[in-house]
């Protein structure tokens, strides 16, 4: 799906806007050197920055929401056929309309480029001379947000992923140590958090009772509700036996820890108290304004819009910390009537993404959402993809490799019900139903493996081994002319095997690869890095490294 995506494409605006009209001209100027600067890693300034600036200088920024009594869009779709003029003429409407004098456009090719993405256009133009908005609306409303459910297996390794960093075998072992607990001073061994390996979201009613007295007496009845929370199980086979992941007790808070615990295993009670605390509390009450302003020197109907929240009240995040935002905005006081005037209007050409690549917590989400696996497994399943080469990790995402690429379709090939998620969902199930005793063992096994030896006994005598799959290049061999194949290489030991392309010859090879098969090899050379000085590609023909 990611290597397929061929990208939608959308149009924004954006707008920056102060409330004193003889600013706007050192606003903009302050703006655009602010814009300029670049941090040690030659970043421009974050979102975060970007508000403060505004804030500083009593400034907002909108976005575009309606134009001509319409909501705002511009648009082509991935599948367009439509006529880049038109296209062109709308794109010079909207300039004109939002306040840009004498608007152009700069349309590059990209040859590489699929669907829209093959003109890369920008919206050029400076603000024409009088333009002015002025509030004609203004919504305020409050919104509660419930505490989240107590930890079971799945989310507290998504939770540890994306908070600590953790992987699932880290979370795991940490889980681990704290459930076989740890010595402290006059009370000996104690467990800190109940069993870890559980999908069920269950608390004990002495649990309840020990959390509910902590609330009242560290926070007060403020942020106690009348009745305990509880929360329903995303597994409906849930084991009741197992409560959710908890601490042991509720007034263990994680600072009076010993000094000697791992750091690891403190940083995980953290996260597991917070929310069990949390989970046992009132909701957090936002209150949310949002600003509605039209272009009032010329009715061209454009509007924008520009929201803020401030916290009304704390509730549970009085445990788990308020979560920040780089998005929200510091709000002036604003009145309906009152005029903003822009000193900075950018249309920007937005194209729609591919699906993100998985990180731990994502799959781990993913695998329960599907019915795949059990709290036992999840971390065994990631741990195995990684060490049988089949995905590699970069920048905390998941990357198939070319030898798992080539596995799975083979898998799917020869066992084309056994890969599929639905069969492997019903299989999870009636394992389970055997565990309950429900379902006789060796009946369900019978029944599998009747099924599953005819196609086992096919694939052994028609399907080939992954890495000995070749296929035709185009590169021909530069000393003799021969044609190339692609064939795994396994380049180094700290890399998996890599589709390559080989000559098939019997003569050797003795210059570099990459100089004859840059398209392939350029990228591996560079993320390889000071490896790739040491000769690695001396290839034989008759033969893989």
């Amino acid at each position: 799906m990611i290597v397929a995506h061929i990208p939608d494409e959308t149009w924004s605006v954006a707008g920056r806007f102060t409330l004193d009209a003889s600013k706007t001209s050192s606003v903009k100027s302050k703006w655009n050197e602010f814009l300029a600067t670049k941090d040690e890693r030659g970043k421009g300034p974050t979102r975060k920055q970007m508000n403060a600036f505004l804030a500083e200088h009593g400034s907002i920024e909108g976005t575009l929401v309606e134009l001509g009594g319409k909501s705002f869009k511009v648009s082509r779709a991935s599948d367009c056929n439509d006529i880049i003029d038109t296209h062109k003429t709308r794109l010079i409407e909207v300039g004109k309309a939002v306040g840009l004098a004498d608007p152009t456009l700069t349309i590059v090719e990209d040859e590489e480029g699929r669907g829209p993405a093959k003109h890369c256009i920008t919206l050029n133009g400076e603000l024409a001379e009088g333009v002015s908005y002025k509030v004609n609306n203004i919504t305020q409303k409050d919104n509660n947000v419930r505490p989240p459910a107590p930890f079971i297996t799945s989310s507290l390794q998504a939770s540890a992923s994306t908070v600590l960093g953790f992987g699932a075998k880290r979370t795991m072992r940490a889980a681990q140590a704290l459930y076989e607990g740890i010595s402290i001073k006059g009370e000996g061994q104690v467990g800190l958090i109940t069993y870890m390996r559980t999908d069920s979201t269950h608390l004990s009613g002495d649990a309840l009772t020990s959390v509910r007295t902590y609330i009242g007496n560290k926070f007060g009845e403020a942020y106690l509700p009348a009745k305990p929370n509880f929360y329903a199980s995303a597994n409906q086979d849930a084991q009741e036996a197992h409560e959710a992941i908890r601490p042991t007790e509720a007034g263990r808070h994680p600072d009076t820890l010993p000094a000697s615990i791992d750091e690891d295993q403190r940083r995980l009670y953290k996260l597991i108290w917070s929310r069990f605390v949390a989970c046992q509390m009132m909701p957090a009450r936002w209150h949310r304004t949002e600003f509605f302003f039209e272009r009032e020197d010329e009715a061209t109907g454009a509007i924008f819009k520009v929201g803020g929240r401030t916290l009304a009240f704390d509730g549970f995040y009085k445990a788990s910390g308020v979560p920040s935002s780089d998005t929200e905005q510091n709000l002036p006081v604003l009145k309906e009537e009152d005029v903003l005037y822009p000193f900075d209007i950018t249309p920007k050409q937005n194209f729609s993404s591919p699906p993100s690549r998985y990180s731990e917590a994502s799959l781990i989400k993913k695998l329960e959402s599907e019915g795949i696996g059990r709290p036992s497994t999840y971390a065994s399943i990631i741990d195995v993809i990684q060490y049988r080469k089949y995905v590699e990790k970069i920048d905390r995402s998941f990357h198939p490799t070319d030898l798992g690429e080539v596995v799975t379709e083979k898998l799917i090939e020869a066992f084309p019900v056994l890969m599929g998620v639905e069969y492997t969902r019903s299989l999870e199930q009636r394992l389970d139903s055997v565990a309950k005793g429900e379902t006789n063992w060796v009946a369900m096994l019978h029944d599998f493996y009747g099924r599953f030896s005819k196609r086992l006994e096919t694939a052994y005598e028609e399907m080939p081994h992954a890495k000995a799959e070749t296929k035709p290049a185009i590169y021909k061999c530069p000393a003799c002319g021969s044609r190339t194949e692609y064939r795994f290489a396994k380049m180094v030991d700290s890399y998996p095997a890599r589709v390559i392309p080989i000559v098939n010859t019997l003569h050797p090879l003795t210059a570099k690869v990459n100089l004859y098969f840059p398209n392939e090899l350029t990228l591996l050379a560079q993320k390889m890095g000071p490896l790739w000085k040491k000769e690695l590609v001396d290839l034989g023909h008759s033969s893989l490294p």
